[in-house]
């Protein structure tokens, strides 16, 4: 699947028993989710032996909008057909 996706490391101090709270937030841009995320994503599940050594902890998927064309305004591609 074709994706444009990043992935930003964090580290947010420990937990106060010496283990760090440290991760990964992935960022991608997709136009389908169903159709582009979600098959890389199983086949990532089935497949990939490093998901033994990581937790989900929460996801989100966000409306953008295309920018804007000269006299435009926000979001119009998607309120006018």
């Amino acid at each position: 699947m074709r994706i444009l996706r990043r992935g930003y490391n964090f580290i947010d101090g420990s937990d106060g028993l010496g283990h760090l709270d440290a991760g990964l937030f992935f960022v991608g841009f997709m136009r389908d989710a169903h159709k582009q995320f979600v098959p890389m994503q199983s086949a990532l599940a089935r497949n990939d032996r490093m998901m033994e050594y990581t937790e989900h902890t929460a996801s989100a998927v966000f409306a953008v909008p295309p920018g804007l064309a000269e006299g435009a305004y926000w979001a119009q591609a998607l309120l006018e057909p």
